[in-house]
């Protein structure tokens, strides 16, 4: 483990950060920028709370060791969550706002901190193992809470939905539960309704791991230590396991989409239509939006900022830019240099040259804050990075 604060300290530190009024700025800004964000309009305040045992945002704490950063990553994957769920749901159902919602496996709400300003409350459902989880987004968010269960057979929700959002859960789930889940939570959509959920594929594992045979491959650890790895790991499908296991759990013939790395650009989302028929032929407009890391942030000579990592897109365009506020100055990159590593990673997109490294040629003084946006032709755009510059040192330039 890299040295740094130990784990207690860097989540009191979070948790300080999280009132920073620049830091809901930046957030509320790139909300507003999304259709659905901007339908919620500009008068909408989101709520910045994250529960101290959010596992996303604590696994985060444990990997970088940086309070900002780790809060950063937590937003944009956020953000780029509901983004893509709204995306989904419009293809799905159009403009409807009477849809009945529900975001099962929920954690703490990374999601519902967005949908909770921008559908209405009692249109939205959560479901959670955790008790506290569960608790926490019921008063946060104003949702209605629905316990869940180990056992898919004992889980009712006792009600149908339109709309079932399982994000990473399916990524965690053993074979057995995969299926039963998929048919439980199927039995819950309400007609035209559709069950969407992610899962790892097989091409995200290391050259040296591959998945057996059967499709599917289970390893019973999770960054959620607090639940039993025997029914929460970490998973890895192929394509025809998926589609195997939908026909095995609710029959042939239904409506199946997938969208290839559709959550954080990351993991495979599939969705799942209550009525039989084709795919889900609007979801071929799917759009990943920009995406991106900023993978250094530390001094230069003169008191500058140096600034390091790379933006592009997987939807087969260049990007506009990267947006640049640091303090009251606005700096727009719009040059890229390649970078082998991020394309061998998405390997089969396109998304040409994605590499930047900017250096002011002002000096920024401690405490001034500094946004990085990836911003896309048509407007789209992701935080990369929200933080303020700490103090140096004497030995800084």
């Amino acid at each position: 483990m890299p040295p740094g604060p130990s784990e207690p300290a860097l989540i009191a530190e979070a948790q300080k950060l999280l009132g920073d009024p620049a830091l809901r700025a930046a957030v509320q800004r790139h909300f507003l920028a999304g259709e659905a964000g901007a339908a919620a309009g500009p008068g909408v305040r989101l709520p910045m709370g994250i529960h101290p045992d959010d596992q996303m945002l604590r696994h985060s704490l444990h990997v970088h060791r940086d309070a900002w950063v780790a809060i950063s990553q937590y937003f944009n994957v956020a953000l780029q969550q509901f983004g893509a769920a709204e995306q989904i749901v419009r293809a799905a159902h159009g403009g409807r706002r009477d849809l009945a919602i529900l975001d099962f496996a929920c954690g703490y709400g990374r999601l519902l901190r967005f949908a909770s300003r921008a559908r209405p409350v009692d249109r939205l459902w959560a479901a959670e193992i955790m008790p506290e989880a569960l608790a926490w987004v019921a008063g946060e968010y104003g949702v209605q809470p629905i316990a869940s269960m180990p056992e898919p057979e004992r889980f009712d929700a006792g009600r149908r939905f339109d709309v079932i959002w399982v994000a990473s859960l399916f990524s965690h789930l053993p074979d057995g539960l995969f299926r039963r889940w998929i048919a439980r939570l199927y039995g819950h959509l309400a007609p035209g309704g559709i069950l969407c959920f992610s899962v790892h594929h097989e091409s995200l594992l290391p050259e040296d791991m591959q998945v057996p045979e059967e499709g599917i491959l289970f390893m019973p650890a999770s960054e959620n230590a607090r639940l039993d790895g025997a029914i929460y790991g970490t998973t890895f499908v192929t394509h025809a396991y998926v589609e195997r296991a939908i026909a095995e759990a609710v029959g042939a013939g239904r409506g199946h989409a997938r969208i290839d790395r559709g959550l954080a650009h990351e993991q495979d989302i599939h969705v799942l239509s209550a009525a039989p028929g084709p795919a889900l032929d609007a979801l071929g407009a799917f759009r990943y939006g920009p995406w991106g890391w900023v993978e250094e942030r530390g001094p230069a000579p003169g008191g500058r900022l140096r600034l390091k990592g790379w933006a592009g897109s997987l939807d087969g365009e260049a990007l506009a830019r990267v947006e640049l506020r640091i303090g009251e100055r606005r700096l727009s990159l719009e040059r890229f240099d390649a970078r082998p590593d991020v394309a061998a990673y998405f390997a089969g997109y396109d998304l040409g040259p994605t590499g930047f490294d900017f250096t002011t040629e002002f000096p920024v003084e401690e405490g001034t804050p500094v946004e990085v946006s990836a911003v896309a032709r048509n407007g789209e755009r992701a935080l990369l990075y929200f933080g303020r510059v700490p103090a140096w040192g004497a030995n800084a330039a």
